[in-house]
């Protein structure tokens, strides 16, 4: 069992559609891609999110990456884990370069974003390849926004930037080496006698924990009222119903509103 990894830049591109395809491109071909080997781009042309989204990048102004790693100890039940860690390395970067009133409000959105307030600053895309019961490799792609100050329209009230909240641009180098310190600080936590403290560590950031809102069925449209209560350790999400009782919900069951 390898719980520890050095996160390194193995591959930098000046352009990619997508620097997680291009790493799983590199494994499905038989390459020796070593723990912790990180492929970054300055532009991505087919950045991809959850599902069928789509991440939003101007050219050369934010973190697009993906790094590769062997959980091999980790059962396929427990892959929620790498979110997890993930999601905090991110937090704690954005809380490093926000000021402390703005930092007090970065939260983890269920499933892979990361929060300032009411507004996404990074998304998160775990990804992995399968064995059996166990996994053979994960790569897990992370999008940060840092100097982004153009998104579209549509974006401009749901999207924020480092830059954006405090009225100035970072070096994108030392934004990337406290988050690949931090990914490989966290990445210690899933470890087998460690995971509950990760759990812990996850639910202290969770957005909406405990709070009353509304969500959205995505099959049928429907809202309902409910409080998140968590997320259990398949990754799904446990809303207690308003009518009472406890549901939980699958990535893509369920939408915030």
């Amino acid at each position: 069992m390898n719980t520890k990894l050095i996160p390194k830049v193995a591959r930098h591109f000046e352009e990619l559609e997508s620097t997680n395809n291009a790493v799983i491109r590199a494994l499905n071909a038989g390459e020796e891609i070593v723990n912790g080997a990180v492929f970054i781009s300055d532009a991505q042309t087919a950045g991809r999110g959850q599902g069928t989204n789509h991440w939003f990048a101007s050219p050369g102004a934010n973190l697009t990456l993906s790094m590769a790693a062997y959980p091999d100890h980790l059962s396929v039940s427990r892959l929620f884990a790498l979110n997890q860690l993930s999601g905090l390395a991110v937090a704690d970067t954005v809380k490093k370069f926000l000021p402390e009133g703005l930092a007090a409000g970065v939260r983890l959105k269920w499933p892979n974003d990361v929060y300032v307030g009411q507004q996404k600053i990074a998304g998160i895309l775990v990804q992995n390849g399968l064995r059996g019961s166990s996994v053979s490799w994960s790569v897990i792609g992370i999008g940060l926004n840092v100097n982004e100050n153009s998104f579209p329209e549509s974006l401009q009230q749901s999207a924020t930037s480092l830059a954006l909240l405090t009225g100035h641009n970072f070096n994108l180098q030392e934004v990337l080496a406290f988050l690949l310190e931090r990914l490989a600080a966290n990445y210690q936590l899933i470890s087998p006698d460690l995971l509950r403290e990760l759990n812990e560590r996850y639910h202290q950031e969770l957005y909406r924990l405990n709070v009353p809102a509304r969500y959205q069925l995505t099959e049928g449209g429907e809202n309902f009222f409910a409080v998140l209560r968590g997320v259990n350790e398949a990754g799904q999400l446990r809303l207690e119903l308003a009518e009472g009782g406890e549901r939980v919900f699958s990535l893509r069951e369920v939408r915030f509103v």
